[in-house]
């Protein structure tokens, strides 16, 4: 692995909070009420729950900031507590996104609560392993990215959110590929 990364979910992709709504069978509205237990406002955008609440998404400092009602569970059964499987749903989407604007190819896998993609770069052959966890964290693993080459990828990261940690491995620090030495397996053999 050239480097982990674990980071808190930030929404500010209307086109990705788009697709994790419609992939959850909801609808986004924009410049709607959203329903509370108290009655209504007026919100930016808003995610129509079939139950008695909504979630209302508000635009500030370039970030939606969300809003519910979580009384009762309402709104929890439809999106996970304190939204956290919308936020997944979120990271998922918002990764495939950049991925795709980068030419990365895109394998996902959803199982155990998790939603897991795998980002490959054809180019050099290197992986980037994205775990989305409910609740908005997302873990980011590099590998196969000989010296510093997963670090092209960092603005990729930072589009979900904010780093909480960042740690380096050894692999960051293994030389470019040289002429007449092939990378297989993290490792350096001369060419036959």
């Amino acid at each position: 692995m050239s480097h982990f990364t674990r980071i808190a979910t930030q929404i500010k992709d209307r086109e990705a909070l788009q697709a994790a709504v419609s992939k959850m069978g909801f609808l986004l509205n924009e410049h709607s009420k959203a329903r509370y237990y108290y009655g209504a406002e007026m919100a930016d955008l808003v995610v129509k729950l079939p139950g008695k609440y909504d979630i209302a998404l508000n635009l500030k400092n370039e970030e939606y900031e969300v809003k519910a009602d979580m009384y009762d569970g309402e709104v929890s059964r439809y999106v996970g507590k304190n939204a956290g499987i919308l936020l997944q749903q979120y990271s998922a989407e918002k990764v495939k996104i950049e991925a795709f604007q980068r030419g990365l190819s895109v394998t996902e896998n959803e199982e155990k609560g998790m939603i897991t993609l795998t980002l490959t770069d054809e180019e050099s052959g290197g992986q980037i392993s994205v775990v989305c966890y409910s609740g908005g964290k997302t873990e980011i693993k590099t590998s196969g990215f000989p010296g510093q080459g997963c670090m092209k990828f960092r603005d990729l990261e930072e589009a979900l959110g904010s780093t909480e940690s960042f740690k380096e491995t050894m692999e960051m620090y293994l030389p470019e590929r040289n002429e007449g030495y092939e990378y297989v397996n993290n490792y350096y053999v001369e060419e036959e």
